[in-house]
């Protein structure tokens, strides 16, 4: 991909990976990550033999931060605000650059975003949008491992327990218990994965409500970055 707004990790191009999973957990702020981190044995597994970063935010908003992650351009840039304008925009994003260039490509996610790759990339998961948090989680986890058995190179999978369980109105036990569900979710996943695999496991946005709203900035998420048996 050209033209993106950020920059790459130069410290990852090293690891030699040939597959790559993107883990996007909606509202993995980085303050709510280092509060449950003991808890995330997954994601902490991932984190000591590989990087965790505290990232800035590009947006604070589901769709445009999503958005941002899979495009690599700020909201300002892609102009995406919602599904409507996603399924409507002329940008490639990493998934369809991805399969145009010939690599076998998945994506997992609720079933408004998903329906967008239809026809374009080589899997679609599409999650019905109203299942409770952790049974939406459960089938993103599913559906994922049906994708690895295809052995795709690019894989990536969306879980919102986390954000679904504030908007019900759930407080920090609800998203504990979310992110539990995601972690272990996680574990499953790499289990499942080819050894050479690459995972970035990214926060969209911030909490949006609780004691880990944030009231003013710096917003940012949690970026794990790790592998598999990558081979030196």
């Amino acid at each position: 991909m050209s033209g993106m707004d950020g920059a790459p990790i130069e410290e990852v191009k090293s690891w030699g990976c040939s597959k790559a999973v993107v883990v996007i957990v909606d509202s993995l702020g980085f303050d709510l990550y280092k509060f449950l981190q003991p808890d995330l044995k997954n994601m902490a597994f991932l984190a000591s033999g590989g990087l965790l970063v505290r990232a800035k935010a590009a947006a604070t908003h589901t769709s445009q931060a999503i958005a941002s992650i899979l495009s690599g351009l700020l909201p300002e840039h892609h102009g995406i605000h919602n599904t409507e304008e996603a399924k409507a925009s002329s940008l490639s994003s990493l998934p369809e650059v991805a399969s145009s260039q010939g690599f076998k490509t998945a994506v997992i996610m609720e079933k408004g975003g998903a329906e967008i790759y239809e026809g374009l990339i080589d899997f679609v998961g599409k999650v019905p949008r109203d299942l409770r948090p952790e049974e939406f989680d459960r089938e993103t986890c599913r559906k994922s491992l049906e994708a690895l058995a295809k052995s795709p190179d690019l894989m990536i999978s969306y879980f919102i327990g986390i954000d679904k369980a504030v908007h019900l109105g759930g407080g920090l036990e609800e998203m504990r218990s979310a992110a539990l569900c995601i972690d272990l979710c996680l574990g499953k996943v790499y289990a499942a994965a080819e050894a050479g695999t690459f995972f970035a496991v990214i926060g969209d946005h911030p909490v949006h409500a609780g004691n880990f709203k944030r009231q003013d900035g710096p917003y940012c998420v949690a970026l794990v970055l790790g592998r598999k048996h990558c081979p030196p």
